[in-house]
């Protein structure tokens, strides 16, 4: 990816994009607390230390904690999908996209493991760059 316009962009600040295509999420820990939260942090939003909180790569691998089918979204953004909220393996929690079929009873989904991944996004920006954020894939079908 010499080429500048042909690097992708992160759609969320905790999206990291690697030139060797190893994208990842990134979060912070806590060495006082132990608490492990997403996104780059100064101090520790669950205990308020400001002098132990380091850079971590986060797992890709987590668990459904809920999620709901969207029928309505913004222009331009195909529905049906399903929103879900994802505990990281490790610490940490995030909101995305299960990818997959719609599933006819949302709450049997809660606990399901899920891989973590960073895919473009199909969006562009004016210099035709691609946007990447993370979307979750049922475990079992994320190979």
């Amino acid at each position: 990816m010499s080429d500048p316009i042909a690097e992708p962009i992160a759609a969320v600040p905790y999206v990291i994009i690697d030139r060797d295509g190893d994208h990842h999420l990134v979060g912070s820990r806590c060495a006082k607390c132990g608490a492990t939260l997403l996104g780059r942090r100064v101090a520790c939003a669950a205990c308020g230390a400001n002098d132990s909180v380091t850079q971590v790569r986060l797992s890709d691998k987590g668990r459904i904690r809920t999620c709901t089918v969207v029928h309505r979204s913004y222009p331009g953004v195909p529905v049906p999908f399903i929103a879900a909220v994802i505990d990281i393996d490790g610490g940490g929690v995030v909101r995305g996209t299960l990818r997959g079929p719609i599933p006819s009873d949302p709450v049997a989904e809660v606990g399901r493991p899920v891989r973590i991944c960073v895919e473009d996004t199909g969006q562009r920006d004016a210099l035709g760059r691609a946007f990447y954020s993370q979307v979750f894939r049922p475990l079992e079908a994320a190979a």
